[in-house]
């Protein structure tokens, strides 16, 4: 997949792009079958909601999970990265919103770049995060919301690090200022159909709500940094907080994920 100039122009100008249908039902299908095992994991990357055993996050999936890490190198995702980016890049992060029917305390209004700059020393918001819609996300489950153009303001200077007692920390954007920027550029709910995906420019300003319907809205975030915006600091955070591989991606076969599907058919056929 290659990028139009028109493109690559809006996301400079709106801050992201979205593209329905990127993956098709089969490819999903062997992702949420591995999403089901990543569920039942321990350590210390899968993160829960405080006083509750529903997952929050699961940090890293990429690292250690085949169909993630293929997914993560596809052509569909890392051409459009490496120009928007005009580099090569890596995964600075990945993680994985579960965001069950009935569960998922919300996400504050906050920009990405902030907390990476401010815990792991990164230099400029050369970063995209690509979000992987892994169920029908509609009106109703809690989807993202975006504030459209909202990263040509830079770094947000009011929002301030809090920490979330997860060994990180948000750059929560008051409501004065939230409400400033939504009066220039509106708010934005990211929906689509299980296979949409979006790449969004890292300090765009998002948030979302807590999921109060029956139906589940899993999304997994691919946070793609240049290569020639390594982080300088981060030494004590956790490897599934700030990546300490940063050797350039390479795109996988296409058809990476469909040969999983078709493998794993065959071996349930023998």
């Amino acid at each position: 997949m290659y990028l139009t100039s028109q493109q690559v122009e809006e996301f400079d100008e709106r801050g992201y792009l979205q593209f329905s249908g990127l993956l098709d039902a089969e490819e999903v299908a062997v992702l949420n079958t591995e999403r089901r095992h990543l569920q039942a994991r321990e350590g210390a990357e899968v993160v829960r909601e405080p006083g509750s055993s529903a997952i929050r996050l699961i940090y890293g999936a990429h690292d250690y999970c085949e169909p993630f890490r293929l997914l993560s190198c596809l052509p569909r995702l890392l051409g459009p990265v490496r120009q928007l980016l005009r580099a090569s890049a890596y995964i600075h992060q990945s993680r994985l919103d579960p965001r069950r029917g009935f569960t998922g305390d919300p996400w504050n209004w906050h920009q990405d770049f902030g907390v990476w700059r401010h815990e792991d020393g990164m230099k400029r918001p050369d970063c995209v995060m690509t979000a992987i819609m892994l169920d029908d996300t509609t009106a109703v489950n809690g989807p993202l919301l975006l504030v459209p153009g909202s990263h040509r303001h830079g770094e947000v200077r009011e929002a301030h690090p809090e920490p979330d007692g997860r060994g990180s920390s948000v750059m929560r954007i008051s409501a004065h200022m939230l409400e400033a920027l939504a009066r220039d550029g509106g708010i934005e709910a990211l929906t689509g159909p299980a296979g949409t995906v979006a790449f969004i420019h890292c300090n765009l300003v998002h948030g979302s709500a807590n999921n109060v319907s029956p139906w589940p809205r899993a999304t997994l975030y691919l946070a793609y940094n240049s290569v020639e915006n390594l982080p300088e600091g981060g030494q004590g955070r956790a490897w599934f907080l700030n990546n300490p591989d940063r050797t350039p991606l390479d795109p996988v076969d296409d058809d990476a994920l469909h040969a999983l599907s078709r493998a794993a058919k065959a071996r349930r056929a023998g």
